[in-house]
């Protein structure tokens, strides 16, 4: 019955933890034998093994599988050994142990210490206690005669509640245009239903939360606020992260103004649909004959059109005054962030070295900077002009000049290298006197012509001449 009776849980924690899916493993008995006395034999298996039961514990919280009949954010020590109980190995039978070292790491805070940690405002401690307390205590009364006697201890868990409770205020911030001040009946109906993974809250588990909400992140409550028709209990969030809200007589009068439009729109919806049924009535009484009837059913729809024209003047009204009321308040936050821009802007000017007198100061010093670089440019250039002394053009001429002479000797011919043959060993000698003499000759008429002719034109400079001569 148990293991039917917790399904989910049963799947969540052989899905997540590979020692549940084992069914006869040896760590698996581990975990769920006696292993308190370890706490004096092995330290380090005992908290390993308080460790692993505690992360457990932790996780299925979180998901809102070890609810109570009256919470989801609270576990009962009597009853959440039951809640794992395997077919074949049984209950965990070291749960004293791990509530125990989770109590003392303020994990788990017992519902009583809780309620007096965060202690609820003055204002709506009255509302907790008919609301709340006494139904509650009514309803162990009837299902559990004995519980008065030996109450079941029941423990917070901070983790869950924490998560829980950033979970909401991030998803109040994430929604620029939603309103910072709400109902109950809103609060609950936004967050009360699986709002983060399974967890399902209870008017209890919304009392924790606003108690927590209320401590550590700033929130605003209040009840006994005038509404349309009844009294209500109202929650605001602060403007932003870090701060404290609080409920003004401005907040006051816009629940009332909204309270009536919504009791208005509900009031149009039922005058509309008692209209239509009642003409659908007048024509099934006419085609049975009942005229009397028929016309009675028009005279009733006829009445009730008056009234729904009334209350939809009415709502209309309400609407423009509350649209007003929303939009002068987005006003007032945008005059809010341009007097905090000016107050900015003027704190920076007021500093100092920010100013009309320093800036044209610092202005005055870089013009005359600019003055002294351009003078100091001026000289060197000036300095530089006397130290070269020399005529660029006489420079450029001589280059010239020199490129011109070294294009024409390129083009001289070389002398051509004479090669003389010895003659045989077995040749005559008178021959060979005779041929030496005759090349000596040649050489010395060789070098004997003078340097100072001008070798002849090639035919490339024959060509440029006469296009000269044409050209004069």
């Amino acid at each position: 019955m148990a293991t039917k009776k917790h399904s989910k849980l049963k799947t969540f924690v052989e899905s997540n933890f590979t020692e549940f899916a084992q069914q006869d493993s040896e760590r698996l008995k581990a975990l769920y034998s006696d292993f308190s006395k370890l706490w004096l034999l092995n330290k380090y298996a005992y908290d390993t093994n308080i460790s692993y039961w505690r992360r457990v514990i932790l996780d299925c919280s979180q998901q809102g599988y070890l609810e109570t009949p009256d919470y989801s954010l609270i576990i009962d020590k009597d009853t959440l050994a039951e809640k794992f109980q395997r077919p074949i190995i049984g209950k965990p039978l070291s749960f004293d142990c791990v509530l125990e070292t989770m109590e003392k790491q303020e994990e788990l805070i017992p519902l009583e210490a809780f309620n007096k940690k965060f202690a609820p405002p003055t204002t709506w401690l009255g509302w907790i206690v008919d609301t709340v307390v006494k139904n509650t205590w009514q309803w162990r009364w009837r299902a559990l005669p004995d519980s008065l006697v030996h109450p079941a201890t029941q423990y917070v868990v901070l983790p869950t509640v924490k998560a829980v409770a950033k979970a909401i205020m991030a998803q109040h911030y994430h929604n620029p245009t939603g309103t910072h001040i709400m109902t109950l009946a809103q609060f609950r109906s936004a967050y009360a239903h699986h709002f983060i993974n399974e967890i399902n809250l209870t008017e209890s588990d919304i009392t924790l939360l606003l108690r927590y909400l209320h401590s550590q992140h700033g929130v605003a409550l209040a009840d006994n606020v005038k509404g349309y028709g009844t009294n209500y209990m109202v929650i605001k969030f602060p403007q932003r992260e870090g701060q404290i809200a609080t409920i003004t007589q401005h907040d006051e009068a816009l629940i009332s103004i909204r309270t009536t439009c919504y009791a208005l729109s509900v009031q149009v919806d039922e005058l509309h649909k008692k209209s239509e049924e009642l003409g659908r009535q007048a024509l099934d009484e006419k085609k049975c004959g009942h005229t009397a009837k028929a016309l009675y059913c028009m005279k009733r729809k006829k009445n009730l059109q008056e009234i729904l024209e009334k209350r939809l003047k009415s709502m209309e009204t309400m609407d423009t005054v509350l649209i007003k009321i929303e939009s002068s308040q987005d006003d007032l936050q945008v005059v809010q962030a341009f007097n905090m821009g000016a107050d900015a802007l003027r704190g920076l000017l007021g500093q100092d070295g920010l100013s009309i007198e320093s800036v044209d100061d610092v202005m005055q010093k870089i013009q005359d900077t600019f003055e002294d670089q351009k003078e100091i440019e001026d000289a060197l250039k000036m300095g530089n002009e006397d130290i070269a002394g020399i005529d660029d053009d006489e420079i450029e001429n001589e280059l010239s000049q020199l490129v011109q002479d070294e294009h024409i000797y390129s083009k001289t011919p070389s002398p051509v290298p004479v090669q003389v043959s010895l003659p045989n060993k077995k040749a005559d000698t008178v021959g060979v006197d005779s041929e030496l003499s005759r090349l000596n000759q040649i050489l010395s008429s060789v070098k004997s012509v003078p340097s100072s002719i001008t070798p002849p034109p090639t035919r490339e400079s024959g060509e440029s001449l006469k296009e000269k001569e044409l050209a004069a």
